[in-house]
């Protein structure tokens, strides 16, 4: 398939699967830092810096997003760790969360270490799955054809829910009470 590696390409699933639990290994790992290091000193001993990356990453570090990480990590303990691994967009405040509170890295990357593996393997499936079919649909199968469209309804209509309910509770959230 154009665009996609060689090595890539000619892996077996378990070899994508070990090189995605990697990946998602070293960005875990610099998301924990990141925000560990800011909060032991960083930030309060740049605290007058008017460089725009300091004052992006104390946003960051003392905003909304990591603070609901900081509170699911507080309120679910140690196993909000790995199954975050399973969601999409919440990974990083948890991450972030953690390091904020400073849990001990061994603990942390302990406990990471499943949702490492979870990770690896869903995005693997995925990857391996989507590749398939593309090289179906490049052949001409009708499977594919199929398979692809329902996909992309079911998505759409997915989406179009999500963004319906946000938008309620958002409307319901800011109506004035009498």
């Amino acid at each position: 398939m154009p665009g996609v590696p060689d090595f890539i390409a000619q892996s077996s699933f378990i070899w994508i699967a070990l090189f995605l639990s990697v990946v998602v290994f070293f960005r875990s790992q610099g998301t924990y830092w990141i925000a560990r290091l800011a909060t032991t000193g960083f930030l309060s001993s740049a605290k007058h810096s008017q460089r725009p990356w300091v004052i992006r990453l104390r946003r960051w570090v003392e905003g909304a997003s990591v603070q609901r990480g900081m509170d699911a990590v507080d309120r679910w303990g140690l196993i909000i760790i790995p199954l975050s691994f399973l969601t999409i967009g919440f990974q990083t405040v948890i991450h972030a969360g953690a390091g904020v509170l400073r849990l001990r890295w061994p603990v942390y990357t302990a406990v990471a270490i499943p949702g490492y593996v979870a990770w690896g393997t869903l995005y693997a499936a995925i990857g391996v799955g989507l590749f398939k079919t593309g090289h179906a649909l490049a052949a001409g199968k009708t499977w594919a054809l199929t398979a692809s469209t329902v996909f992309v309804i079911m998505l759409s209509i997915f989406v179009i829910m999500h963004r319906t309910r946000v938008a309620r509770e958002r409307a319901k959230a800011t109506e004035p009470t009498i």
